[in-house]
């Protein structure tokens, strides 16, 4: 552009909007491929927490310790979790929570406290409080009315 401006051949002025033009495409490719190439690393990042979740989702999961176990800042990866998801992580682990416990209370005759264990509550009361607020009834009732269809 600068040798251009220099010579003033003629057309000068169309063969620098030409170089501009062509400058600005490379200049927008190059920010593209970079903004794919981070969003495909943040979904990855993403995926492989909800499978670390799903995987242990009925021991304790430290939210603070699995960010900073990726370097990332816990608000940070709770927002993008949730854009990911849809969920926080912290309700994503309590649907697979309450999910699991719903299998349980359907297909076994363990208690409710042993289902709370299961699923990774280490109080039942917390977690037929949670249970409760999750599917409109305690997992008892839960359990009566999935016998009784």
């Amino acid at each position: 552009m600068i040798l251009e401006l220099q010579k003033c051949d003629a057309d000068y002025q169309e063969m620098l909007t030409l170089l501009l033009c062509h400058l600005l495409i490379i200049f927008h490719r190059a920010m593209l491929q970079e903004h794919t190439l981070k969003n495909e690393f943040l979904d990855r990042q993403m995926d492989t927490a909800a499978s670390y979740f799903n995987q242990n989702y009925n021991h304790d999961i430290n939210i603070d310790a699995y960010a900073s176990s990726l370097g990332m800042s816990v608000s940070w990866f709770i927002r993008n979790f949730k854009k990911y998801t849809g969920e926080t992580p912290v309700q994503f682990i309590t649907s697979l929570r309450m999910t699991n416990a719903q299998v349980l209370l359907e297909n076994t005759t363990y208690s409710i406290n042993e289902i709370a264990r299961i699923v990774g509550y280490n109080n039942a009361l917390y977690f037929s409080r949670i249970f409760h607020k999750q599917k409109g009834c305690s997992p008892s009732q839960y359990r009566t009315r999935s016998h009784e269809t």
